[in-house]
């Protein structure tokens, strides 16, 4: 048995060589003309057939005109990445912000790709950075370099410049309609692809910094995960002291059932608020400004980590307990997540006795939603329970899509659905932070909370749509010949709260955009102009 095992686990290794070598052998080859323009004529019926919403922000007829412009362009062979740039801008202009189109990047083999884990954390991953005045900042430094300051500007990298990346991507991706405080966010997200797509995997990488007037490099290297230097330290050396097993026999039974006890809270403390351990924050924080409890700040990083019921019912119960009388919720860089997660949430944010979040979500057709990754959101260990399901799958999802008095298929969920709010919901005064870096879900809740004229909005107007977005859930495709990948999303969600200026984001109330020193310095001047404000009305 074990020799049939092995037989067949060297077929599996060699098949995965095989579709590594043929995968990378794509880059260098050139496409024909006609190679081209069949794989902008499969871009153009897809989204025909199942973006919903695809004329919302461009006409058919200038769509059209697009394409046929893109075509007669296409007259020489190109290699699938210089043709990435002739048709991504093609699916960027129905300016729909989560439709994607990446180029081809180097794949590795399963053995390749577990030697680079144990490498660690790359050069360009070891900071978080900011993208303001067409210039990149580091705000956090996370290399083991501690001399790189808050604040230092990125000049160049291995002698690109950001600004000459901002340049050649700007047009393969947009924002939810004709807003633009989107795009700088969205290009901090993209920019170590970006550098990827340029260079390749690299250990090491020689940034240009500039910290006031001073101009520098520092060659940064890639380093291990603490996790697998602990392993290697464990398997390569001999301790001369007692191990940690001797220790933890010591403890009483008690002692024992206390720690593993403390160890479980502690695990559904991070599960619940979404820890994110790259990063070593929170998703969800509750602090209160000032002495006391009256002012509350709420800052939700994303809606897509970690668990969120147990966490909304501990954050409100705490806020009625304490006698908060005022809340900020924090909204600002949020790109969005469920929408289960934003419905369960403005349910402790209403006063309204029964709410309804959204509109039942638009579709193209009866059976555009089969065309969904279905099995893209679960692990390949459960695709043998997952596959004979997938009958029972579809017939729930025609049967919950229905045609509309307009002759439009809607589908109906959860949040589209006439719900009740929570009994303990934040009675008093509501503050919400935006930005460019909000978007999707994040937009969703802040246009449902924007009919509550008791609600203020701080900040800048958000990257995503007032009126909706096209999310919901992906369909990715390869084209044809290049096998360029792109990502289209099939259902239009909005929710039901609209306005009447078609394309552009939620609008804040006070306007107030961070300049480069205020970020550098760590102000909060929006936070600040709440606390003003809460005060001068004491």
């Amino acid at each position: 048995m074990k020799k049939y095992f092995s037989a067949a686990l060297l077929v599996i290794l060699l098949s995965n060589c095989a579709s590594v070598q043929k995968h990378n052998a794509l880059i260098e080859n050139n496409l024909s003309v006609n190679e081209q323009i069949e794989d902008i004529n499969y871009l153009e019926h897809k989204i025909e057939k199942i973006q919903p919403s695809l004329h919302q922000f461009i006409s058919e007829e200038d769509l059209r005109k697009k394409f046929d412009s893109v075509r007669s362009t296409i007259t020489i062979p190109l290699k699938p990445n210089e043709f990435y740039f002739k048709v991504s801008p093609l699916l960027a202009a129905i300016r729909q912000g989560h439709a994607s189109m990446n180029p081809i990047i180097t794949e590795y083999s399963r053995k390749e790709s577990k030697e680079m884990k144990k490498k660690g954390l790359g050069p360009v991953s070891q900071f978080d950075y900011k993208f303001i005045d067409n210039k990149l900042f580091i705000m956090k430094n996370k290399s083991k370099d501690s001399t790189i300051q808050r604040g230092t500007e990125v000049v160049s990298i291995e002698d690109i410049t950001p600004q000459d990346l901002f340049s050649k991507y700007r047009k393969t991706y947009s924002s939810d309609g004709f807003n633009e405080t989107f795009i700088p966010y969205a290009f901090t997200m993209r920019f170590g692809n970006y550098l990827y797509y340029e260079l390749g995997l690299r250990d090491s990488l020689n940034f240009k910094l500039k910290c006031y007037d001073s101009v520098y490099t520092k060659l940064i290297k890639r380093f291990p995960d603490k996790r697998e230097e602990t392993k290697e330290i464990k398997n390569d050396s001999i301790s001369t002291t007692k191990p940690k097993e001797d220790v933890v026999k010591k403890l009483t039974k008690e002692e024992k059932k206390l720690a593993k006890q403390k160890k479980r809270e502690e695990n559904e403390y991070n599960y619940n608020y979404g820890y994110d351990k790259t990063k070593k924050e929170y998703t969800k924080t509750l602090t209160f400004t000032g002495i006391d409890s009256s002012t509350a700040v709420f800052k939700i990083r994303n809606f897509s980590k970690g668990g969120y019921k147990i966490a909304y019912k501990e954050v409100f119960e705490l806020l009625r307990k304490t006698d908060t009388k005022n809340l900020v919720l924090d909204l600002r860089g949020n790109p969005g997540g469920r929408l289960n997660e934003i419905h369960e949430l403005y349910s402790y944010l209403t006063a309204d006795s029964t709410f309804q979040l959204i509109e039942e979500a638009k579709v193209t057709s009866k059976t555009s939603l089969l065309q969904a990754d279905y099995l893209s959101s679960m692990p390949k260990s459960l695709y043998v329970l997952a596959i004979p399901t997938y009958p029972f799958y579809a017939s729930v999802l025609m049967l919950k899509t229905r045609k509309d008095e307009n002759g439009e298929y809607r589908f109906r969920m959860k949040s589209s659905k006439e719900k009740p709010h929570k009994a303990n919901y934040f009675k008093g005064k509501i503050y919400v932070l935006i930005n460019g870096g909000s978007f999707s879900a994040a937009c969703i809740i802040s246009s449902k909370l924007k009919e509550n004229p008791e609600i203020t909005f701080v900040g800048e107007e958000t990257g995503g749509a007032f009126n909706g977005t096209v999310a919901g859930r992906t369909s990715s495709y390869e084209l044809p010949n290049s096998k360029l990948r792109t990502r289209l999303w099939i259902m239009d969600i909005a929710a039901t709260n609209k306005t009447e200026e078609k394309g552009r984001g939620i609008f804040p109330d006070v306007e107030i955009i961070p300049t480069i020193d205020d970020i550098l310095s760590g102000i909060d001047p929006e936070l600040e102009w709440i606390k003003n404000d809460i005060e001068s009305k004491k």
